[in-house]
């Protein structure tokens, strides 16, 4: 999966569904409803694992209203739901997981950290 964000500019995130789960936790604190509090509706719990250029970990908290626009999107959309169901079926290695060293014909700039030096003056 390649995810962009107006924030990191042009880059491009490479990530993987690590899990996806039903959860009543609340999403600000990552933690379940003390009693007492008002219990969290149920919502879907999809972790990613960002691979490339940085290791993060994404926790993505799938609302109903959010599932049913993605459900209607697709079912609205004939060519969406059947390339879904080609992915499905064939299968294969996902090119996205494969961490990708940089892009050809571009040069990498290696960031150059000077000596530490020994001789100090007391």
């Amino acid at each position: 999966m390649y995810i962009r964000s107006t924030g990191l500019g042009k880059t491009l995130l490479q990530c993987k569904v690590e899990s996806v789960e039903s959860s009543v936790i609340i999403p600000a604190t990552l933690e379940a409803t003390r009693e007492g509090e008002e219990e969290e509706p149920t919502r879907l719990l999809m972790t990613m694992r960002v691979i490339a250029p940085v290791t993060w970990t994404v926790r993505a908290f799938v609302e109903p209203a959010d599932l049913r626009a993605i459900v209607a999107f697709a079912l609205k959309n004939p060519k969406v739901l059947f390339s879904a169901l080609r992915f499905l079926i064939a299968g294969g290695r996902s090119p996205s997981l494969e961490v990708k060293k940089g892009e050809p014909g571009k040069e990498t700039a290696e960031k150059v950290v000077p000596p530490i030096p020994t001789d100090i003056p007391d």
